[in-house]
């Protein structure tokens, strides 16, 4: 599915010009032909995204069995430098459909954020889920971070150099896929010949070293980008670790990143069930112990098609087939390290949420105790959680709308919500969420949702509607707001946010919205 560009070499064709009797179709024939960058993309539906926590690239995952590593690369169009996102990995190439994603790895102010023998997960981690029973863990390799960095600086040449310019010495320089293999594993020099004998010519290392060396001055002229063919070969991230549990195919991912202290990332995963309680249930897993820490049984009878945890990782909510969203509590005398009882526990459930299959919820990362929940039924609802003296919880329907593109249908269904980072606030200080929306027919909307309990209106305002020419033409399968740095009261100035959406149109769209603080 893949295309190819290729430069006729013409210091060569000039060499051959020489020779007065060459015909040119002889000429033609041997001339010498260069790989150069082309554009790439997914060729089957993409069925998940996430953004790195620093927001420094993207990873999308796909039903052409790759995980690819997008990030914006600087170049110049008519004379003046612009930002382009482009796929400049690949880290993941596998024999079965990919089905979801999760970052888990992000960084810390503590000296040793990048060791993996730290309590927390070093940065630039990733779980992958397939069309099997098995969780994949992969890690970042030195080349790919040395590549990031040397693209962060071309964008920003006052960029400090940072650990991802001298990556740490655990870290393997690339990774390779062996033959009739399904894991990456980490670069020996004779099976990297072996690879290589099969898979055709790549960047040589020498090469690829100079490109992305963190010492040298590299323009962008200069920068050597990974090629179709480099991609699949040279751009592996290694498979650190496999994660067994599931009975059938994994479905979707979610995971919590402690923004301090000492909780380690914690990873929530579900699978398709056999309409039984055993079989619905969502396993808990804590990824640096290799092991699973928590079996949440008794919410779901149907498979569980979407989890999400609320930020300060004290809720976690599931829905699915059966339409009920179920809200799992943390155990209050529970923290620190994880051990192997349940940490996370059923409180509330709201049955018949929606009238059809609930495809997506979102917890307001502003406000933790705020969820929204998207249906085939063409609703999105708003929840607030409310929790009583006693420590039980209630679900409260604060609001209910629709998209207003419906196209020639009674109504549209709602396959994608996802909240930003982003608070507004109005003059008598009612809150805003500002909140995306992704159709089955490859429509994306912004809207503003009132968050606050001391607002009398509850009334959603559309921000923005993506024009539909910019929008997938098939069912948008996620939306993910981009990491920001700084999300104060104090800034009410106008802010630049960026969004990602996939789809079953086999399509990755990355947008930029501004919007102000003040409404």
């Amino acid at each position: 599915g893949s295309l190819h560009f290729w430069t006729q070499d013409c210091s060569s064709q000039e060499e051959e010009k020489k020779d007065d009797d060459m015909m040119e179709e002889d000429a033609l024939v041997s001339a010498r032909w260069v790989a150069n960058p082309c554009v790439t993309g997914h060729f089957r539906s993409v069925e998940d995204l996430a953004w790195d926590p620093e927001g420094e690239y993207l990873l999308t995952t796909s039903s052409d069995q790759t995980t690819r590593l997008w990030s914006e690369v600087s170049c110049v169009v008519n004379g003046k430098k612009v930002c382009r996102w482009m796929e400049v990995g690949r880290p993941q190439v596998h024999g079965y459909d990919m089905t979801s994603i999760a970052c888990i790895g992000r960084k810390s102010n503590h000296a040793q954020s990048d060791d993996p023998t730290a309590e927390k997960e070093p940065q630039h981690r990733f779980v992958s889920g397939a069309d099997e029973k098995v969780l994949r863990v992969f890690d970042a390799p030195a080349s790919t971070l040395r590549l990031l960095h040397t693209l962060k600086k071309l964008r920003d040449p006052a960029t400090p150099t940072s650990s991802s310019a001298t990556p740490a010495e655990w870290r393997v320089e690339r990774a390779f896929l062996p033959s009739l293999g399904l894991s990456n594993k980490a670069t020996v020099e004779i099976d990297v010949r072996e690879s290589n004998k099969f898979a055709g010519p790549t960047i040589p290392d020498e090469d690829l070293g100079d490109a992305i060396d963190p010492r040298a001055e590299v323009s962008m002229e200069d920068l050597k980008l990974p090629m179709e063919r480099d991609l699949g070969a040279t751009m592996l991230w290694p498979e650190t670790r496999k994660l067994f549990g599931h009975d059938s195919e994994v479905v979707c991912l979610d995971s919590y990143l402690a923004s301090s202290g000492s909780d380690a990332p914690l990873v929530a995963s579900s699978c398709k069930a056999k309409n039984d309680v055993a079989s619905a249930a969502i396993r808990l897993w804590n990824v640096k112990l290799g092991k699973c820490v928590g079996i949440l049984k008794g919410g779901h009878r149907s498979t569980v098609s979407t989890l999400s945890f609320s930020r300060d990782g004290k809720y976690l909510a599931s829905s699915g087939k059966d339409r009920r969203i179920c809200i799992w509590k943390k155990s209050d005398h529970l923290s620190g390290e994880y051990n192997d009882s349940c940490e996370y526990q059923l409180t509330t459930a709201m049955d018949s949420a929606h009238k059809r299959i609930v495809w997506s919820v979102h917890f307001c990362p502003g406000k933790p105790n705020i969820l929204v929940s998207g249906s085939r039924d063409g609703f999105v609802k708003l929840w607030r959680i409310v929790e009583g003296d006693d420590g039980s919880l209630d679900m409260l329907e604060m609001l209910k709308f629709e998209p207003l593109c419906k196209g020639n249908k009674k109504s549209e269904p709602v396959t994608a919500v996802s909240f930003a980072d982003f608070i507004s606030r109005s003059d008598d200080g009612i809150e805003y969420g500002l909140l995306s929306i992704g159709t089955e027919c490859g429509r994306v909307e912004v809207w503003k949702v009132p968050i606050s309990e001391n607002d009398p209106n509850f009334d959603a305002k559309l921000v923005f509607s993506v024009p539909a020419n910019e929008c997938h033409f098939d069912s948008v399968k996620k939306i993910a707001w981009r990491p920001v740095g700084c999300n104060g009261d104090e800034v009410l100035s106008p802010t630049i946010l960026t969004f990602a959406t996939c789809g079953e149109d086999c399509g990755v769209r990355i947008f930029m919205l501004q919007v102000s603080r003040k409404v």
